[in-house]
């Protein structure tokens, strides 16, 4: 017959038999053929099943970023921390690039670990930080090579506590260069990260200024900023190490948000 393909003239019996069967038990007088398919029909499926994964595609084009907001989202993180904890850490980056000397690729992989540095809470707050190392590892991250989801998980693990160290085996497995990233990037971390230890969002905006070897950050706070203050005093060291250089960190009361009085204060770590 016209229009029969040879691989499905086989089955053709066999559907119309049970096509006629089906007619005959629920007594239809008339069939109105679909031009869709199977194919089309999985797709309807899915796009009815999955609108969370759809929206996420949709919302972040670019996979890498999709793989990573979907790892912290599956680890319930603090949405509006990570975000800004991530804007303070490009901002640390892009002004210090001169002397860190990094460049693109490693900058994706800052916001990257500043977005997932907290998801080892989803496990249990103590030792966090080694946590979101190990969910980072096996987090089945798309679009990564295996080094890159190293230094990320690195970079993410000493965001908080001992310094990396050649006893620690998965940094001393890095190459040098890599080992140089993660140190750098786990500097500019740590301290974006205390600049919103209370999860507030207090300290905005960041100005970088480096005279005499003196790296200064200006930052504007609104609202009171003390616990900020007194947690970035002990995250400097690392980057210190690594740029050679002295941090010098200042928070300054936002003018809009405060009052004549406050905005004249002055705090200085």
């Amino acid at each position: 017959m016209p229009g029969m393909d040879e691989p499905r003239a086989d089955i053709l019996p066999v559907g119309a038999v049970i096509l006629d069967t089906m007619l005959g038990l629920l007594e239809v007088e008339e069939l109105v053929l679909c031009e869709w398919a199977l194919r089309e029909g999985i797709l309807l499926d899915y796009i009815h099943h999955h609108p969370g994964t759809l929206a996420r595609a949709e919302a972040y084009p670019d996979a890498r970023l999709r793989s990573v907001m979907a790892l912290a989202e599956r680890c319930l993180y603090d949405e509006a921390h990570a975000r800004h904890t991530a804007s303070l850490a490009l901002s640390l980056f892009d002004q210090t690039r001169e002397r860190h000397a990094l460049g693109g690729g490693p900058r994706a992989l800052l916001e990257y670990a500043a977005l997932l540095h907290d998801i080892g809470h989803h496990i249990s707050y103590p030792g966090h930080h080694k946590h979101t190392y190990y969910l980072i590892k096996n987090g089945d991250l798309r679009g990564f090579t295996p080094e890159e989801i190293e230094v990320l998980a690195n970079v993410a693990r000493y965001h908080r506590r001992g310094h990396p160290r050649k006893k620690h085996a998965p940094f001393r497995a890095l190459a040098r260069d890599a080992q140089r990233t993660v140190r750098v990037l786990a500097g500019l971390l740590r301290i974006a990260d205390a600049l919103d230890r209370s999860h507030r969002q207090a300290v905005r905006a960041l100005k970088v200024s480096e005279r005499s070897r003196v790296l200064r950050i200006r930052g504007e706070a609104r609202g009171d900023c003390e616990l900020e203050l007194w947690g970035v005093q002990r995250r400097t060291q690392l980057l210190e190490e690594e740029l050679g250089v002295q941090v010098r960190i200042e928070v300054v009361a936002s003018r809009v948000m405060a009052s004549p009085r406050r905005a004249l204060r002055r705090v200085r770590a």
